[in-house]
């Protein structure tokens, strides 16, 4: 049902708040998936109307323990027009409480820490060097591109699409020091005064992968190549 006055749609969403943001969290912590209108949207709603019902049921058992220091439910119920007029900012704080835990919630749901918890497997929806770039956590990745052209580039990786689709239109970023070695030569030079460089997809041919352990920079953990 479509809201009709403001009034009802500012409350329609602030409703879907916790859905939007257990969205966008998703976005930022994992790969990114292209899903239909009707799907995420479906989501957003299902997350909203969950985390929600959630706060609010733990809303009411504290209402119903404590009327006189919270709400009183019993007055609510029976009289809400007279009860609203008389409380209003309290039922207003009372409101805007009760959305953000639910938000919160949803934030949590959509984090890490729950990942780890419920065993969210998000490996099906991760490219090649998504798979790549996460496959040790707690080492940082370096690595080498092996252009069309015949040029080397490497260093540390700093940003790359979290597209699942394995595409050429998608780049990653690394940061200095920059190694570079144009084609026809057998020794790379460090570039000097470049903090980071840009690697499209499309001109990739080879992919090295390095790990290296944050405790012990200059000890490789592991070493991988893929084709691209």
């Amino acid at each position: 049902m479509i809201p009709t006055t403001l009034v009802g749609l500012v409350l329609f969403i602030a409703l879907l708040t916790p859905g939007f943001a257990y969205s966008a969290r998703r976005e930022r912590s994992g790969p990114e998936r292209q899903f239909s209108a009707l799907r995420e949207t479906v989501a957003m709603v299902v997350v909203s109307v969950v985390c929600d019902l959630v706060v609010l049921s733990l809303a009411l058992a504290v209402w119903s323990v404590l009327p006189k220091q919270t709400v009183d439910l019993t007055a609510l119920l029976t009289r809400p027009g007279d009860y609203a007029v008389k409380h209003h900012l309290e039922l207003w704080i009372w409101g805007v409480g009760l959305i953000a835990v639910a938000t919160l919630l949803a934030v949590l749901v959509a984090g890490p820490l729950f990942d780890r918890l419920g065993r969210r497997n998000e490996a099906p929806y991760l490219s090649a060097w998504g798979r790549l770039f996460t496959a040790h956590p707690g080492c940082r990745v370096h690595v080498g591109c092996h252009l069309s052209d015949g040029t080397y580039v490497a260093g540390w990786l700093l940003t790359y699409s979290r597209s699942a689709a394995d595409v050429a239109d998608r780049e990653l970023t690394i940061s200095g020091p920059v190694q570079y070695r144009a084609a026809g030569r057998q020794e790379a030079i460090e570039l000097p005064n470049v903090g980071a460089m840009a690697v499209s997809a499309r001109q990739l041919t080879l992919l090295q992968v390095s790990y290296v352990r944050v405790a012990q920079p200059g000890t490789q953990s592991d070493v991988r190549e893929i084709r691209t």
